[in-house]
């Protein structure tokens, strides 16, 4: 009598069966797996190479080659390995878009870079020749493009959203965190020819983020750049800039940039964390004259600043600084001078010439 299998036990036998391949094709599927390893392995331990060879001579389709290989092998490489690269990169990139202008190129290149009409061949013939070609192939492709900095000028920058797709899914949390946020913050210039591009409730918004983080990730790789930030949108909120100062004197409340008083008095009333405390004594401080405030805090000011015409305003900030306890953390620390915290997804330093070698931390 023959034996009837139940639907279970019936798909059980066929399972096994699709399952049970011939050791032929086993072997062959890990041969194929290990090819395909080794291939991965031998394209990655070029990478380095691949990277310091790019200049200011190479094409777009050799940078983006680089970013595709850049992709699939960071998965691939230890941490360590993935944060020399992702340092590296920002030397890659400025030897790409290094470019040797005479003077008139300069002022073209200033003048037009930004127009709507920039590939006017009219404008194109004053450009140099590494201008006209990076300049036409900018965009999202290649991660780069030309942008008004607001205090530098005119120049090429790396895409903050570089380091955001390609390399901050391979890191740690702070500082995938930090790539994230400086990405969003830096999507548009934070200053313009005019002042700021964003509000005084934005400035005091980003100066607490940069706090919070420096004290939730003091072990970052990224903390000292952290502080960075904190101190500069500190001194945006209380100093202001040049072309919109928040005041020139300090002496009471009518001598504050009204949008930034308001903020800073928000501050004062419901914020408790250092911030908080800074917006307190600043308004305590313009309640000071200039008189007592000699006495009780007196700055000595260089002879540079003595012969400007703003030696008034210079003393009475520094005056305030102290008041308040606002320092640069990191103002002995060579090798952070000049550092562009405003253009990428991390904080940079712009080489006149990089050298073609793998760089630190504390170079870049």
């Amino acid at each position: 009598m023959p034996v009837k299998l139940g639907r279970s036990m019936l798909m059980l036998v066929l399972l096994i069966a699709g399952c049970h391949q011939p050791p032929n094709e086993q072997h062959q599927e890990e041969s194929q797996r290990h090819g395909i390893q080794k291939t991965v392995i031998s394209l990655c331990s070029l990478l380095s190479q691949q990277m310091q060879n790019i200049t200011n001579t190479s094409s777009v389709q050799d940078l983006r080659y680089v970013n595709q290989r850049l992709e699939q092998c960071l998965p691939q490489l230890s941490m360590s390995e993935r944060q020399q690269l992702l340092y590296a990169s920002t030397s890659m990139y400025q030897r790409f878009l290094a470019s040797d202008r005479t003077t008139e190129q300069q002022r073209a290149f200033d003048q037009y870079a930004m127009s709507d009409n920039t590939y006017n061949t009219s404008y194109l013939s004053e450009f140099s020749p590494r201008d006209r070609y990076l300049l036409q192939h900018q965009g999202n492709a290649a991660y780069y493009e030309v942008y008004d900095s607001g205090d530098t000028g005119i120049m090429y920058r790396r895409q903050p959203k570089y380091l955001l797709h390609i390399f901050a899914p391979y890191l740690p949390k702070a500082e995938q965190i930090f790539i994230e946020t400086l990405a969003a913050q830096n999507e548009f210039p934070v200053l313009s020819g005019n002042g700021f591009n964003i509000s005084w409730a934005e400035i005091s918004k980003r100066a607490l983020f940069w706090q919070n983080y420096a004290q939730t990730y003091p072990d970052s790789t990224l903390i000292d750049d952290a502080q960075r930030l904190k101190f500069r949108y500190t001194q945006f909120l209380f100093h202001g800039v040049s072309n919109m100062p928040v005041s020139s004197n300090y002496v009471g409340e009518d001598s504050i940039y009204p949008e930034a008083l308001e903020e800073i008095k928000y501050l004062a009333a419901k914020d408790r964390s250092e911030l908080g405390q800074q917006a307190k004594k600043f308004l305590h401080f313009i309640q000071i004259s200039p008189k007592n405030r000699d006495e009780s805090i007196p700055i000595e000011l260089s002879p540079s600043e003595q012969r400007s015409q703003r030696s008034e305003t210079i003393k009475a900030i520094k005056q305030l600084d102290h008041y308040m306890g606002l320092y640069d953390p990191l103002a002995l620390d060579s090798t952070h001078i000049n550092r562009d915290c405003l253009s990428d997804s991390i904080c940079i330093t712009h080489a006149g010439k990089v050298a073609n070698s793998l760089v630190s931390k504390q170079q870049f």
